[in-house]
């Protein structure tokens, strides 16, 4: 089924394959890996000062021979940038290079703001590729294996249906719509049969386990689940993993920065594609640790030392695993995902993790923050008559470390009530 990845390949001018055999010799490699990483960075520096409309005058007081010697440092004295620089800037930093095809994008639907913007079809290929390889490494899969993926619409081709159906049979993928849900949907049995690896949201995943609990059954090859695009909770994990008996790999990414990563078997943070993104720590305005990104793969529209808005922690300790590449570590969620308090101060949303883990009768949990800085906490429990007890157990941790505010504990509905990526925390404070 090789064959259908190389059409893929042909159509979208792409290049998957190639880059994925050479990402396997490589990824052991390390001291070529890091010479590669900087060689990509220099060579994106110097195309953004020879012919972006943006960066050319920010870079013109390096020399080339600057830029080759200390890439590191030249990056470090570009502007920071955000979706609403870019925004304003767009006309300047899109900049098409002759010669390197690219395609359009949008992200940030979650958030109701879609935002635009273009990447270089070697990143795509680079991207693709090294899903492909996390897949390899850590769940046995090789690129023509058939997958299954359960997931709402951001895994989707919108208003392309017959286009996108062809799209996932080149790749030997069954595609399971995993946000609006039936009361029991039916399945291709075959195609699960045969499926090496499941793929997909954590909270889609679920939502069909609600449903169809007969569904890991039905998996005959299946080595290990990767979840993606959503927060992977401690309770979503466990209930996941003890569904399929199967380990779960947790997937962290984001197209416009550049970034993908992905849990190895020791489960101690998400290995970055060292060799397509530059990825640094920064402090942000609550003092807490944000990742930025550098797409060393798109010069078309580059994204340089750009704040994805997520929170974590980039290391580049070894890892006991093998692959030596660095890890973020500590990854919160968005920076979005935050409690606000009327005294000013802000606590982020994963604070409630350790209170939810340890109430084994909680399957899920949302909290949505009023204007006036009320908290609605939402919670699932998987025995109905265990509600009373453990919202007032709740009620009582988190008053003790969340106080002057009114804190409210309701049932929640569904696993997964929206039909985007299911929103942990929801703060309408300003």
């Amino acid at each position: 089924m090789k064959t259908g990845i190389r059409l893929i390949d042909f159509v979208r001018g792409t290049n998957i394959l190639n880059k994925y055999n050479e990402l396997k010799n490589l990824a052991d490699k390390n001291d070529e890996i890091v010479r590669r990483r900087m060689l990509n960075l220099t060579s994106l520096l110097k195309a953004l000062k020879e012919k972006n409309k943006f960066y050319k005058p920010l870079l013109e007081r390096f020399t080339s021979d600057e830029i080759e010697s200390y890439p590191l440092i030249v990056t470090s004295n570009l502007p920071v940038t955000d979706k609403q620089t870019i925004n304003r800037h767009f006309d300047e930093i899109f900049t098409p290079i002759e010669g390197r095809p690219y395609q359009k994008k949008k992200t940030g639907g979650s958030t109701g703001a879609p935002f635009y913007y273009y990447v270089d079809k070697e990143h795509l290929s680079w991207f693709w590729a090294h899903i492909y390889f996390f897949w390899n490494r850590f769940g046995g899969y090789n690129p023509g294996d058939p997958f299954v993926t359960i997931a709402g619409n951001s895994l989707r081709t919108s208003n392309r249906q017959f286009t996108e159906g062809i799209y996932h049979r080149l790749q030997n993928n069954y595609f399971i719509k995993g946000d609006v849900i039936g009361q029991k949907p039916e399945f291709s049995s075959s195609k699960i049969r045969n499926a090496v690896i499941l793929y997909g949201y954590p909270s889609s995943i679920q939502n069909i386990l609600t449903v169809r609990p007969d569904l890991p059954g039905l998996f005959t090859h299946l080595k290990a689940i990767f979840t993606t695009s959503e927060q992977l909770t401690p309770q979503m994990r466990k209930a996941i993993e003890t569904a399929f008996n199967k380990p779960v790999f947790d997937m962290y990414g984001a197209n416009d920065g550049g970034i993908l990563t992905c849990e190895c078997t020791e489960h101690n943070g998400y290995h970055i594609n060292t060799l397509n993104c530059h990825a640094e720590n920064m402090k942000n305005e609550h003092g807490m640790c944000e990742i930025m990104l550098t797409n060393l793969s798109s010069q078309s529209f580059p994204f340089i030392r750009y704040r994805v808005g997520d929170l974590g922690k980039v290391e580049n300790e070894p890892c006991s695993c093998g692959l030596a590449w660095p890890r973020i570590t500590d990854l919160k969620g968005r920076t979005r995902d935050l409690i606000k308090l009327p005294a000013g101060g802000v606590i982020h949303g994963s604070y409630f993790n350790n209170i939810f883990y340890k109430h084994t009768q909680i399957d899920g949990y949302r909290i949505v923050q009023q204007k006036d800085f009320s908290l609605d906490v939402y919670i699932h429990v998987n025995d109905q008559s265990l509600f009373e007890s453990t919202a007032s157990e709740i009620d009582l941790f988190v008053r003790q470390g969340i106080t002057g505010i009114n804190i409210r504990i309701q049932p929640l509905p569904d696993l997964n009530p929206t039909n985007d990526k299911f929103k942990l925390i929801e703060s309408h404070a300003d």
